[in-house]
């Protein structure tokens, strides 16, 4: 990696890639707001649709055209000068694609005699009818990493020679890696130089298939790459393409001291677009997706909290209030006694007067019910931290110490014997008055559920689990606490 580096411009294709991925459907405010966004956060360049592709999608990319914004709007189109008619006039950038690779010429153009001509004629031809028209035009070679050299070489001086401004060069299949993808820019920049097209830029579109899109991204930046494209949470066709919000993070934290300018992406505004786009395409981020994941900065292990409750950054590349989110200590079967203090800040619990000993014996009550309930002691933890604080003399009003239901769902081994463990389910329900009722189940991955009623304390309630737990045949539970009754 060069020691230093010019920054590079990020492309926002959220709402021409994005559009791409299964079941996704913008609708035009929800275009307008994504666009007005990535315009507030300072993202260079905003793809905003493929008007070709119906009379529809040309009256949005129309609509979102006349839109003022300090970034270049870019309309997407096949190689084909019917396709550039339908780009509006308020678009900086036309993006013209036409495929390269042997795989896509035979599949794709095989009604041509040689498709290697078609190709070789029909991409200065389409660049030279959108320059006309007084549009900068991208050319993108599609499938460009799967293509024979020879041939991509080809393609792109002539590219350049019809007045290309841009060349990328993507993976479109996702099957490329950082080390390809680095000889490959290296190679395409070295002969544009060598051919005095210096001022062609390069730019990079890697799909997410093994997870390579951000590595793949940066390595053609490192290697010559000029336009960087990304879309918000990733999506777009297949398994997607590079996180805006991901790349944006990456340049800030681990490149702004090798850039020549300041990366001045607006990342907190990012991450709530990340949250809207969300909502709006029907995908959730999954808990654990760099930087916008609900986890990623979340503590849990006993010696992480306790370094992270002095010093996120001991477990952190970089501070969650870059994005504005904050660090959390959640509970569980491996929280240490720091990350309980830290649990009991973060819920607005002063427990500078709570001695040693009760933080330790809540740490291991929680522990117990994880042990013993797995994950839904989750629901449970809240009435247990409140049970021994109050028993301890600190007394908390998170909810009533008062008698509650709950449910509790059990699974049992197919091949275990019905009678035998109804037998010792009657006996748990005739030894415990709190069991009022048991019903077997079907459709779930649940056989039985047990109605518990007016239980006194979490204690009680881990001796009915226990004793469900202890029958032959039985291999999970998993309880609910019964909240207040809801009526329409």
């Amino acid at each position: 990696m060069q020691s230093h580096l010019q920054r590079p411009s990020i492309l926002d294709t959220t709402l021409r890639e994005g559009m791409q991925t299964p079941n996704v459907m913008f609708q035009f405010e929800e275009r307008k707001d994504i666009l007005i966004s990535l315009d507030s956060a300072n993202i260079d360049y905003i793809e905003i649709g493929s008007p070709y592709a119906s009379k529809e999608e040309q009256e949005i990319c129309n609509k979102l055209a006349e839109l003022s914004t300090n970034a270049s709007k870019v309309v997407h189109c096949r190689a084909l000068e019917r396709d550039i008619d339908h780009a509006p006039e308020d678009v900086d950038w036309v993006a013209l694609y036409l495929a390269t690779s042997h795989k896509h010429l035979i599949t794709k153009f095989s009604k041509y005699a040689s498709p290697e001509k078609f190709v070789l004629k029909q991409v200065p031809k389409a660049i030279e009818y959108a320059k006309d028209m007084g549009f900068k035009v991208r050319y993108t070679a599609e499938d460009a990493t799967s293509t024979d050299l020879n041939f991509l070489t080809k393609v792109i001086l002539l590219a350049a020679e019809a007045g290309a401004d841009s060349i990328s060069i993507p993976d479109t299949r996702g099957i490329a890696d950082y080390v390809q993808i680095g000889e490959l820019y290296k190679m395409v920049r070295r002969i544009l130089d060598d051919a005095r097209f210096r001022n062609v830029m390069l730019e990079a579109h890697f799909h997410n298939d093994l997870g390579l899109a951000l590595s793949n991204t940066l390595s053609a930046w490192f290697s010559g790459a000029d336009i960087l494209h990304s879309s918000i949470n990733g999506l777009g066709e297949r398994a997607g393409i590079t996180d805006t919000l991901q790349l944006a993070t990456a340049l800030k934290v681990k490149y702004q001291t090798i850039i020549y300018e300041d990366v001045n992406y607006d990342l907190p505004s990012l991450y709530e677009l990340s949250l809207r786009v969300s909502r709006y395409s029907g995908v959730p981020i999954s808990p654990h997706w760099p930087v916008s994941g609900a986890n990623v900065f979340t503590h849990t292990a006993g010696t992480h909290q306790k370094a992270a409750s002095k010093d996120p950054l001991t477990y952190q590349p970089f501070s969650a209030s870059l994005v504005n989110r904050i660090t959390k200590f959640v509970l569980g079967p491996l929280c240490g006694k720091e990350g309980v203090r830290a649990y009991l800040k973060q819920m607005g619990i002063d427990v500078s007067k709570i001695p040693e000993e009760l933080i330790i014996t809540l740490r291991d009550a929680i522990k117990q019910i994880y042990f013993l309930h797995g994950a839904s002691a989750k629901n449970l933890e809240r009435r247990v931290i409140s049970e021994v604080l109050e028993e301890g003399g600190f007394p908390i009003s998170w909810h009533s110490q008062e008698h509650f239901d709950s449910i509790v769902l059990v699974s049992t081994l197919a091949s275990s014997s019905e009678d035998s463990i109804l037998d010792d389910f009657s006996t748990i329900h005739k030894k415990c008055n709190y069991v009022k009722a048991i019903y077997e189940t079907w459709g779930s991955l649940y056989d039985y559920v047990f109605l518990i009623r007016n239980v006194p304390s979490i204690a009680e309630l881990n001796n009915i689990i226990d004793m469900i737990r202890e029958v032959e045949g039985v291999t999970k539970t998993e309880t609910l606490i019964i909240g207040k009754e809801w009526n329409q």
